[in-house]
């Protein structure tokens, strides 16, 4: 019951926090911001004239002119009938048939109307809730705790991350402060207060700055930065009208994006150790170290492989576009871009590894000596570790 009270207690007070720090965000809109047009959702209701055929190097798809009538179903506009011409081409192809749901959007009160993509957030809803029943169904009490702790941190980065960078807070120093409460609040929500849950939470967070650190002066020494990434000329129009410092949001998101995975390796190791204690408290520190090592060798292939995969697959059309225009290495390997992903990909990594020796000295740490042989209670002498 106390720890409800403390979590209680805690959780209203960061969300009063929030509120009035949100409160107080005081910022002009970007110079090149649209204003006056309205988005809502409708759903077609009749297809007035259709002139789509295939296209002739792409079968596949249909290109072409429909006119539609849309039904408005949000806003104050629901229920208004109107009419809208829909431009399928090959880059934006997005062909409608009756009840067919999309965002449409208009300067004049839907007197005339543009369509601009479908909704797809009634799928996405619906995968999420998916997401959450099969956590609740195989996690239990446990999974239900880890999507509140997935919860926090995407409140943290939205509501809390974003505003102090509006703000003019350093990003670095901002991605410290919500690494360092997403890792303390998963950590104990998860776990617990135990030297288990220091041990991995010590661990993620030197091992994620660490990977920071590494981003940061590889960035430096290869030119890169905020400026060479795909998003610069919005964020220079943001920076205009705010005190935010584009510099080194690159590389607070490296922070940030580190910390996950780093943070399951650090739990594993801890966790791992934890139990081979608590199986054999007569084992010496040095084999306990010995086997935390081990079973990260176990875990850092997977883990790194599957990091670099990440962010491998994100970057999958731009590998696809240099492998068939034929550049050569000297200019793929310098493609401002692609040295982003691969520092990205290779600093996480670098972090993820360093994270398995590092909680593992620290469980070893701070777990308690091993006890004599003698002193172990019957149960304990009788179990064989194998």
């Amino acid at each position: 019951m106390r720890k409800k009270i403390i979590w209680g207690v805690f959780i209203a007070a960061f969300f009063a926090f929030l509120i009035l720090f949100n409160g107080s965000l005081d910022y002009p809109s970007p110079g090149d911001i649209q204003t006056g047009n309205m988005y809502e959702k409708a759903v077609v209701t009749r297809v007035m004239s259709d002139t789509l055929a295939p296209d002739p190097d792409f079968p596949e798809i249909k290109i072409g002119v429909q006119e539609l009538e849309f039904r408005i179903l949000t806003g104050e506009q629901r229920g208004k009938l109107f009419l809208a011409n829909n431009f399928v081409g090959r880059l934006d192809n997005k062909p409608a048939n009756a009840g067919t749901k999309m965002i449409v959007s208009s300067y004049d009160g839907f007197v005339s109307g543009t369509v601009v993509d479908y909704s797809r957030e009634d799928v996405l809803y619906a995968l999420a809730l998916a997401f959450v029943a099969a956590l609740a169904l195989f996690g239990g009490m446990k999974g239900l705790k880890a999507f509140m702790a997935l919860a926090f941190t995407l409140i943290c980065v939205i509501f809390l991350f974003v505003p102090m960078l509006l703000k003019g807070v350093e990003p670095i120093l901002a991605a410290v402060v919500i690494v360092t409460l997403s890792t303390a609040v998963t950590m104990l929500a998860l776990n617990g207060f135990s030297r288990k849950t220091v041990a991995a939470t010590g661990g993620c967070m030197i091992c994620t700055f660490l990977a920071g650190g590494l981003a940061l002066a590889a960035g430096w020494f290869a030119h890169v930065s905020t400026y060479t990434t795909a998003e610069a000329e919005h964020l220079i129009f943001i920076a205009q009208s705010t005190r935010l410092s584009l510099h080194d949001i690159l590389f607070s998101g490296i922070i940030i994006a580190s910390s996950g995975a780093v943070m399951d390796t650090s739990i594993s190791i801890a966790s791992s150790m934890h139990e081979l204690r608590e199986l054999d408290p007569a084992m010496p520190s040095g084999a306990l170290l010995r086997s935390g090592l081990n079973i990260g060798r176990d875990i850092m292939g997977t883990m790194a492989n599957t990091l670099i995969l990440a962010f491998t697959g994100s970057g999958i059309n731009t590998i696809l576009v240099v492998f068939m225009y034929q550049m050569p290495y000297l200019r793929i390997i310098n493609i401002s871009g692609l040295a982003v992903e691969i520092l990205r990909g290779l600093s996480g990594s670098i972090g993820l590894v360093l994270s398995i020796p590092v909680t593992a000295a620290l469980a070893v740490r701070l777990m308690p000596p091993e006890a004599q042989r003698n002193d172990l209670p019957a149960k304990c002498k009788e179990r064989k570790i194998t």
